[in-house]
């Protein structure tokens, strides 16, 4: 028998509906509230094209900077 949830996973048990992780998650939301998930994923997975353009430029800034930080570390040891 397969998750009622997910449908992909195979049911923990023989009287289980979910499989582990969505068994998990399932124990999640009602630990912590489901808009309180909610809001954790929103503000985690789903990401709007201005803040991933701004995530994109502090990538390639810290990437510029660290590799900036290599160049000066090897001419000194050199």
């Amino acid at each position: 028998m397969t998750c009622a949830f997910c449908l992909i996973e195979p049911c923990d048990g023989y009287f289980s509906s979910y499989c582990a992780r969505c068994h998990k998650m399932q124990r999640m939301i009602h630990l912590f509230g489901g808009e309180k998930i909610m809001n954790v994923l929103d503000s985690v997975l789903i990401v709007d094209e201005p803040t991933q353009k701004e995530k994109i430029k502090q990538e390639l800034k810290s990437e510029l900077t660290t590799r900036e930080y290599n160049l000066r570390k090897r001419k000194e040891d050199a």
